[in-house]
């Protein structure tokens, strides 16, 4: 069962660099209960807040861009989520990703960001600026580069889509075996075990979870 993690930073800051935990994190933004999907990204200040608390842009950059256009705006936000979770997906089950996906992807590698340093402006030390136009681009760029990096490096085989089809979230199998399957053995992990017993008991007696007559 996904959680969006909180913010990992602080917000007068950013690190200008993100992880594969990080890019998973994006991914799961869209969670699945019971395959019902959950959108953990609703509106263009959730996507703001997002990039901006994970230290991957600029909060008045990223309004003054989605200002001219939330909606749109927000729907090349999701269609990127949708094209990594679709690479993902395809690289976990051994099977060719949608050719759309890739093309965004790759349209989004594109805008990796690019910074020049300059005179700290108190005078004391070196700053940096941005020289591309487009903070939401790098923001994105910065989020898939980890997975892509991760796939050219061949460091895939611990891929995981949680077991349980009503949640699918994307994970790292970090266990000692390399055998997990669910996201949470608290929540999707028992939800699996109860299946299985009551798929055992219906084997055994086809009647077990039949309601009675009279009932």
């Amino acid at each position: 069962m996904n959680t969006i993690a909180i913010a990992r930073i602080d917000i007068n800051g950013h690190a200008h660099v993100a992880d594969l935990d990080m890019c998973l994190d994006f991914i799961n933004s869209e969670s699945f209960d019971d395959g019902v999907p959950r959108e953990h990204l609703s509106t263009a200040d959730d996507a703001v807040a997002y990039f901006t608390l994970r230290g991957l842009a600029h909060e008045g950059a990223l309004r003054a861009q989605a200002a001219r256009d939330a909606d749109g705006w927000l729907a090349r936000i999701h269609g990127v989520r949708a094209a990594l979770r679709e690479v993902w997906d395809a690289e976990v089950e051994h099977r060719i990703p949608g050719q759309a996906a890739l093309d965004t992807v790759n349209a989004v590698l594109r805008e990796a960001p690019r910074i020049e340093l300059i005179a700290a402006e108190d005078c004391c030390g070196v700053g940096h600026r941005h020289t591309a136009d487009d903070p939401t681009g790098e923001a994105l760029a910065r989020v898939v580069g980890p997975l892509v990096e991760a796939i050219a490096a061949g460091q895939t085989g611990r891929f995981r889509i949680c077991a349980n089809d009503g949640c699918r979230e994307a994970l790292v199998d970090t266990s000692r075996g390399g055998r997990r399957r669910w996201c949470d053995m608290s929540s999707c992990g028992n939800v699996a075990k109860v299946r299985r017993y009551r798929d055992r008991r219906k084997t055994a007696d086809p009647s077990a979870d039949q309601p009675s007559a009279g009932a």
